[in-house]
């Protein structure tokens, strides 16, 4: 499955960019009306390619409350290919982190036919009410970092964000020791709390390490992700670095912060002062850790992976197997210092041990309760 995610992933990240850009108009809702707040579905480039077998189980539709980016393209591929090898049709939607979209697109989904929805980052005020119409309708859900109150017979999955945010600023406090730094570390943190549940659990664990003499937190770089987030990143970084001189760390709760903050740490010349961590993996932040070598290391699940285990957990379901209400994915950490210009994420799990694939919740589990349910 990972193969075609590389034959797939160039493609796939073009249309959606394409979507994204596409004058206004957005995407195609779940009833197949356009959808001017950026709801999104897969198009025709996207559309299932598991032959006669494809949609025979039924139809799973993939609701996610983030921006276009490449970790939302492999969630996505994730979904897709391990949908579409169990015999489901699946569709993917996007509200580009608008909670008043995400919400429409949950809405139209319950007008339409479909067996499973696996609904990532649904926010506190709306995800209970809306998964509790699905669940009613007999609808198995798999929820994946979404805030509120949680929906029984709804497993939620998460990355194991305590973790994440262990291994990144372990890692941070690492890098700037290594340059001449001591503890407490300096840094400035990159985070919108408030904004989604793993960013304020990332958050809780600085809290704890401020508390125990490991760092000082000089300023939290907060951007309005209703303006130009690359400009406010590159001015609050700027700023930053003018009242700090010597070691310091940048740490960013999500690795999509991070374009104007390493540009605004070079353009100051600090590479060699500044040591940068992050969490989330992607292409785009394998590339940028060659490109810059102050990027230290970066905590991750494979957002393949997740995809791929939430079809999982949700196919158990409608074959009735029970399946438990939580479940949290692993981190590793990715050291720029093994990452060459030839790596991707198919390939990580060649140089870092746990990443890539999970024996959780198996196909060959699947396929044994299928067989049984069928008898």
């Amino acid at each position: 499955m990972k193969k075609k995610f590389l034959a797939l992933l160039l493609t796939f990240t073009m249309v959606l960019g394409l979507a994204a850009c596409g004058g206004g108009s957005g995407g195609q809702t779940p009833n197949g009306d356009t959808q001017s707040g950026g709801g999104q579905q897969q198009t025709d480039a996207q559309q299932p390619s598991g032959g006669e077998t494809a949609g025979s189980a039924g139809k799973i539709a993939v609701i996610r409350n983030m921006e276009n980016s490449d970790h939302t393209a492999q969630f996505f591929q994730g979904c897709i290919d391990e949908g579409e090898a169990l015999g489901y049709t699946v569709d993917t939607f996007m509200s580009n982190q608008d909670d008043v979209v995400m919400q429409d697109l949950m809405e139209q989904a319950l007008s339409k036919d479909y067996d499973i929805w696996i609904v990532s980052h649904a926010n506190e005020g709306y995800q209970y009410e809306v998964i509790s119409k699905a669940v009613e309708k007999g609808i198995k859900v798999v929820g994946f970092d979404c805030g509120g109150e949680h929906v029984p017979g709804v497993t939620y999955t998460s990355q194991n964000d305590i973790a994440l945010s262990q291994l990144s600023l372990d890692a941070m406090i690492e890098g700037v020791e290594a340059a001449g730094g001591q503890q407490p570390v300096k840094f400035a943190e990159i985070n919108i709390l408030g904004l989604i549940v793993p960013f304020d659990t990332r958050h809780g664990v600085i809290e704890e390490y401020m508390a125990g003499g490991k760092l000082d937190c000089v300023e939290i770089i907060s951007p309005n992700l209703g303006g130009d987030t690359y400009s406010q990143i590159y001015t609050a970084t700027t700023t930053v670095l003018n009242k700090n001189e010597g070691k310091i760390g940048l740490w960013a709760a999500s690795s999509g912060f991070l374009d104007g903050a390493v540009d605004a740490i070079n353009d100051a010349g600090r590479q060699d002062d500044v040591t940068i961590t992050a969490v989330d993996i992607s292409n785009t932040e394998l590339a940028r850790m060659v490109s810059a070598p102050n990027y230290y290391a970066c905590a991750a699940v494979d957002p393949y992976v997740i995809g791929m285990v939430d079809v999982r957990l949700a196919v158990l379901k409608v074959l009735g197997v029970e399946t438990p209400e939580t479940y949290a994915l692993e981190p590793v950490n990715i050291y720029g210092s093994q990452i060459t210009d030839s790596d991707d994420m198919s390939n990580l799990d060649q140089k870092f041990d746990d990443f890539g694939s999970t024996e959780a919740f198996n196909t060959d589990e699947i396929e044994a309760e299928r067989d049984k349910y069928a008898k």
